[in-house]
């Protein structure tokens, strides 16, 4: 078996200990194989911990984006101007 190294803030740490704790886990090394295998069975975890915490819009219509933000109230004119503009300047967008 290989051995890696690591770095992690100490909070992250302080959940691994915890989750090991909680789960049973004879130690972190135990607790990062079982997410590895997790991972291997469901691969798609992957591309979304990739992009966490931001979320492909459901849409790609730059109509319905707008729409959902003026929706809200929550956004100025001038932060909705912005966001038209990026939208408008995005290839990923319709």
């Amino acid at each position: 078996m290989s051995t890696i190294n690591i770095s992690l803030p100490k909070e992250q740490v302080n959940l691994i200990d915890q989750l090991v704790k909680k789960f049973s886990f004879a130690n972190r090394s135990e607790f990062i194989r079982a997410l590895i295998r997790l991972v291997i069975h469901k691969e798609e975890l992957v591309s979304e911990a990739a992009t966490f915490p931001f979320i492909s819009p459901k849409t790609k219509s730059k109509k319905e984006i707008i729409s959902a933000f003026k929706k809200t109230k929550q956004y100025s004119e001038e932060f909705l101007r912005d966001l038209e503009e990026g939208l408008n300047e995005s290839d990923y967008f319709e």
